[in-house]
């Protein structure tokens, strides 16, 4: 098992060139007051868990094992598409138990109610061993998936993939960020991270569904597509990092907190660098120093930017009574 401490700097030695390059061509000058040393731009602040606001606890929460994670929620797409794929027999249900988009309706999704709860709860153990073995919280996983796939790693429409439905441009955009990532699933000496094909391959190895397995889930390529997942957003938080400092030249960590960094780390998922960095500028030039979520929220625009500011909220807002707070 890999530390932490491992994976900072060895995704923080991309980050130097990244941002070396980037400052030798701008001219910028880092502030006086912040460090000159561009090694730890990305730094500890996507793994950093200080200083935690208690709102925001129910998603940062690490719980001790994998039965905490344990869910009973009705997904009308996922038992939708157990039904289709033949994974239960709903035949005698009112349209074979399917709605024209094919989730399921209420017949469909009472015969497919017990499989929907262990479909749900296969990939717990993995999401819990990829925060320790990579550090990407592990119930912003969970909420994650849950609203991509409701927990059905397929491809249905070509372009989204297992899991947290990645495209081939998310991809590559991950392995450019996190050489962890790259080590992981690119053949040695490829430009992996430039590569759609090479892409295209690592997205067809998340497709864990399976006609002859049990539940139509291979367990083995779906614990490893959770692994490759977390790594795939560490490598966004990565560049989220560095987009704070673009936006701001101050260090990430002296202008978002932990929970901050991972719901820029989603919107940037969702809608892109540009309009993460747009709306950290513009928060930026109001405080003159470290921003909140609120001043995130209070300062986004454009149409993409608010989709990503609500897929982030989405994402993180409470879904599951996991913490013990409760």
């Amino acid at each position: 098992m890999r530390s932490n401490k491992t994976k900072c700097l060895s995704a923080a030695a991309k980050l130097l060139v990244a941002a070396t390059l980037l400052i030798a061509s701008l001219g910028l000058n880092l502030p006086p007051s912040q460090p000159q040393d561009v090694f730890a731009l990305a730094g500890s602040t996507c793994l950093n868990r200080a200083n935690i606001a208690p709102e925001d606890f129910q998603w940062v929460y690490v719980p001790e094992s994998a039965d905490e994670f344990f869910t009973d929620e009705p997904y009308y797409y996922l038992a939708g598409q157990l039904i289709v794929n033949k994974v239960v027999d709903a035949s005698y249900c009112p349209s074979g138990g399917l709605m024209l988009n094919d989730y399921a309706n209420a017949c469909g999704m009472a015969a497919a109610m017990d499989t929907v709860i262990t479909v749900q709860n296969l990939v717990n153990e993995p999401i819990l061993q990829a925060f320790k073995d990579v550090g990407t919280p592990p119930v912003l996983l969970k909420q994650l998936i849950r609203y991509e796939s409701q927990f059905w790693p397929a491809n249905a429409d070509e372009i989204h993939y297992g899991y947290g439905h990645m495209t081939n441009i998310g991809m590559r955009n991950a392995l450019e960020w996190n050489p962890d990532l790259e080590g992981k699933v690119c053949p040695a000496g490829s430009a992996c991270a430039s590569s759609t094909k090479i892409a295209g391959d690592v997205l067809n190895s998340l497709v864990a569904t399976c006609p002859t397995c049990q539940y139509g889930v291979d367990i083995n390529t779906a614990y490893r597509s959770v692994d490759v997942l977390a790594e795939s957003l560490l490598g966004y938080c990565y560049q989220t990092a560095l987009i704070v400092f673009n936006a701001t030249g101050w260090h990430s960590s002296l202008v978002v907190d932990y929970a901050t960094i991972w719901k820029l780390t989603l919107m940037n998922y969702n809608a892109g660098p540009n309009c993460t960095y747009n709306t950290i500028a513009n928060a930026f030039r109001f405080t003159q120093g470290p921003i909140r979520w609120s001043d995130v929220s209070a300062y986004v625009t454009g149409e993409a930017c608010i989709r990503g500011l609500a897929y982030a909220n989405q994402i993180t807002t409470k879904a599951y009574n996991f913490s013990p707070l409760d």
